[in-house]
């Protein structure tokens, strides 16, 4: 382990890459490997995305759901590969929005971070409501309750509570954000591995062939393709935000190798974890057909119960109180994580004055060292939705979707700068003739899943609109809709609003762009930055 002195020296020569970059270090540099890929493996959060959407993936697949992990986790590592050779040579805050306008286009690496933005903006409120529904777990409250402040219900009021301790973090202290994380990600990987350990010696109640098994009241004119697509949404909706480990690559010793292992670790640790505790709760299932039909009643929200939560209760007793603890932490700070990671794009962005009111974000504070103003100005913005509609959760539908439109975006030019010779020197981490294959399969992976989150219940699309299954009351509901809803009503300050019937991607999506597009034509375009070239590496702005 290098001491002081070493660390000084490392810090240094990032320093210089800093510089070599038109960048000038101000964030205080003292990450290590380990916390740089807890702050990418939070980003993920294994036990936060599977506890609250294995409901989904049961509902819709049955126990066969389980084989959508491993897939997406390929597909994502196609991309995590592409971006841990970018984050090996531009180790830099903001990572794919600066990735995509060093190497192919100022505009496509404006579109890029500005679509980014704003998913990483609607996560951050999507992960901070699941707090309270954790915390509900364990103290029994009921969340409709009314708060101290009249005007929210306990819900909304813990959630904001978690976003200003997540803001605070964030803006006044790094060496504060990584404890936490690091003591987070801690607990989150010995909870999944311990329970997952524990329910597959002591209660495996199924054999492994029931993972072959389907959801049987699931139907669909096109067989299973159609209905495994909408399955796979469990997967999707947590292997992402593996680039973080690049985003806090201005914060990390020996960035340029650090940040690289930081963000393929926390790919294949994440899908190594969540592949053993799948299969250890899909296995501890004692009756199978009665928790598919519970997780789709779950998934409506019309009775039924959290599988993972049900399993271990009804295995465990008392001791899934721990479980749901760890959840509880991971929730958090996953939170904080994906909070921190949007801060730094906004101050990559307003750095680089292509944000509204830019100076202010790309501030950095100088006691603390970190981009104090934009971590605020994400958590005020986060908090908006809880204003404007009372199912902020279902914004994390559309913004999934935008996190995959913004890694297609950033390897689209990647992929244009490889044609052009890219990259013209080596770094630590290198496909070396292997990038172009990998970026293209990157492309095609990425660019299918666009296509499956975009489509929605309808006929227009076959037998990948209509599949459906009944619920106990007779009615019967499209599987669609629990990946891409329509928000036809919504509660603005209390009151009922009618909405276009456009689907929530589709709707969040074109609102962003069209807006982006405004301000880029009237502020941006035609404007020239000051960083011209990377001396370090030999890269240059192509555009």
């Amino acid at each position: 382990m290098a001491g002081p002195s070493g660390a000084a020296d490392q810090a240094a020569r990032d320093d210089a890459h800093l510089q070599s970059l038109g960048i000038k270090p101000e964030l205080h540099r003292s990450l290590g490997f380990l916390s740089n890929f807890a702050v990418a493996f939070s980003y993920i959060s294994v036990s936060t995305g599977t506890f609250t959407l294995i409901a989904v993936g049961l509902a819709v697949g049955g126990p066969f759901f389980f084989w959508s992990w491993p897939l997406v986790v390929l597909g994502q590592t196609f991309v995590a590969l592409n971006f841990a050779e970018l984050s090996s040579h531009f180790p830099v805050a903001g990572s794919i929005y600066q990735w995509s306008k060093r190497l192919s286009h100022r505009t496509l690496g404006w579109f890029t971070g500005w679509i980014y933005f704003w998913a990483g903006v609607l996560t951050t409120t999507a992960v901070s409501i699941t707090v309270p529904l954790v915390l509900a777990s364990i103290l029994g409250f009921d969340l409709a309750s009314p708060s101290p402040i009249p005007a929210f219900t306990m819900s909304v009021f813990i959630a904001l509570i978690t976003l200003i301790t997540t803001t605070v973090i964030n803006a006044f202290g790094i060496r504060l954000l990584q404890i936490i994380n690091n003591l987070g990600v801690g607990a989150e990987i010995l909870g999944m591995v311990v329970f997952a350990l524990i329910l597959l010696i002591f209660y495996n109640h199924q054999p492994v062939s029931v993972l072959t098994q389907s959801a049987p009241n699931v139907h669909s004119d096109g067989g299973f393709a159609p209905i495994f697509l909408v399955a796979m949404f469990m997967s999707l909706f947590v292997v992402y935000g593996f680039d973080t480990a690049g985003t806090f690559g201005e914060e990390t010793l020996d960035a340029g190798r650090q940040a690289p292992r930081g963000v393929l670790s926390a790919i294949w640790i994440s899908g190594a974890i969540g592949a053993v505790f799948l299969l250890a709760i899909i296995l501890s299932f004692k009756d199978v057909p009665a928790q598919i039909l519970s997780a789709q009643q779950f998934a409506w929200g019309v009775g039924g119960a959290n599988p993972i939560g049900d399993t271990i209760n009804a295995n465990m007793g008392e001791l899934g109180k721990v479980y749901l603890l760890v959840i509880l932490a991971a929730v958090y700070v996953c939170t904080m994580a994906i909070q921190g990671a949007t801060a730094r794009l906004m101050f990559s962005m307003g750095r680089d004055r292509r944000m509204p009111l830019g100076s202010v974000w790309g501030h950095v504070n100088p006691r603390f060292q970190t981009p104090a103003n934009s971590a605020i100005a994400v958590g005020v913005l986060a908090a908006l939705p809880f204003l404007l509609t009372n199912s902020p959760g279902v914004l994390a539908t559309a913004a999934t979707g935008m996190i995959y439109v913004a890694y297609f975006l950033c390897n689209f030019g990647v992929l244009i700068a490889r044609r052009r010779g890219w990259p013209h020197k080596g770094a630590w981490f290198s496909l070396g003739s292997w990038g172009t294959i990998i970026n293209i399969l990157a492309l095609v992976w990425g660019g299918v899943m666009i296509i499956n989150f975009a489509l929605w219940q309808t006929a227009t699309f076959g037998a990948f609109g209509t599949a459906s299954y009944p619920l106990p009351d007779g009615t019967t509901v499209g599987i669609r809709d629990l990946s891409n809803p329509i928000l036809a009503t919504t509660k603005v300050f209390g009151a009922d609003v009618s909405l276009p019937p456009i689907p929530i991607f589709e709707l969040i999506m074109i609102a962003v762009v069209v807006v982006g597009a405004i301000y880029y034509l009237v502020t941006q375009r035609g404007k020239v930055d000051d960083v011209v070239a990377d001396s370090a590496t030999g890269e240059a702005f192509i555009a």
